[in-house]
């Protein structure tokens, strides 16, 4: 699985319609193929920061969607960002639920 995470700060004249942009390529996004899920967050500590979270499968649907038209919506927002965007994209080997959080808190936990 990949992760790519786009961080970005708006002035707050842009807030809102970046927002909007974002949130309006959400739902075509989550059924592209390959597409885990995808998220916008907002920074409850500094109102400026917004993040763009995405999922994928694998490289391969992450790759077309970053050719395909709607991509661009993400790379409008990054050019209304009054900073640099700090873009990150992660692999994932596997992932672990409550079963993780309940073998530490048990003392079980015994490290890969």
């Amino acid at each position: 699985m990949l992760l790519l995470r786009t961080r970005i700060r708006v002035d707050r004249s842009q807030r809102v319609k970046v927002i909007r942009s974002l949130a309006r390529i959400l739902g075509p996004m989550r059924t592209e193929s390959g597409c885990v899920g995808c998220h916008l967050y907002a920074d409850l500590e500094d109102e400026s920061v917004l993040m763009f979270a995405e999922e994928w499968e694998d490289e391969a649907s992450l790759a077309a969607h970053l050719r395909a038209d709607s991509a661009r919506v993400l790379l409008s927002a990054i050019d209304c960002a009054s900073d640099p965007p700090e873009v990150r994209l992660d692999t994932v080997r596997g992932t672990k639920g409550m079963e993780y959080i309940v073998s530490c808190r048990d003392g079980d936990y015994r490290g890969e």
